[in-house]
């Protein structure tokens, strides 16, 4: 029953990390990457890595118990897809404390979530694409070309907002 369970609590891992990308993106609109962008989603944070937790330990629990790859993780590309939102996810939650208690860290955090939102992307695009061979990919449409734009516009915007907003944001005496 893992294989059931464990895809939908992970993509509402996945999607819940959209809401804190989108405030990380408001805040550098707007110039307030103080704390006032992340009190709103501390727990649409907290949420979505819990997911991703819980949807990792029991694809895990899957592939150790039922297919028999000797380990966890036993380098499948998907599996070790979905791990590199958590680690950067878990950064982000370690790195918001640090700006909420000292004042600091904010471009690293905008940077983190980011970064969390860009590799869930794409590890939803391992998934549906058919790029690898895995128990995982589940398509071989055309749905890879559209993660791959998606991927770019993703990167293009967010590079524009980090050097758009590149110091003054971050050392206003606003915050």
């Amino acid at each position: 029953y893992w294989v059931a369970i464990h895809p939908p609590v992970l993509y509402l891992g996945y999607v819940g990390f959209t809401i804190p990308f989108i405030y990380a993106c408001g805040a550098l609109m707007s110039g307030d990457v103080g704390e006032g962008w992340l009190r709103p989603i501390r727990a649409w944070a907290m949420t979505a890595w819990g997911f991703l937790t819980i949807g990792i330990a029991m694809g895990g629990l899957w592939a150790y118990e039922i297919l028999g790859w000797g380990g966890y993780w036993a380098w499948d590309p998907v599996e070790n897809a979905s791990i590199l939102p958590w680690f950067t996810g878990t950064a982000f939650l370690h790195s918001i404390m640090i700006q909420e208690r000292r004042d600091m860290l904010k471009a690293w955090n905008v940077f983190l979530i980011f970064l969390t939102f860009f590799l869930t992307i794409l590890g939803t695009y391992m998934t549906r694409s058919g790029v690898v061979a895995s128990v995982h990919a589940f398509s071989e449409g055309a749905s890879g070309i559209w993660f791959l734009w998606f991927l770019g516009v993703t990167v293009a915007l967010c590079a524009f907002l980090l050097a758009f907003r590149e110091g003054s944001a971050y050392d206003s005496p606003n915050y």
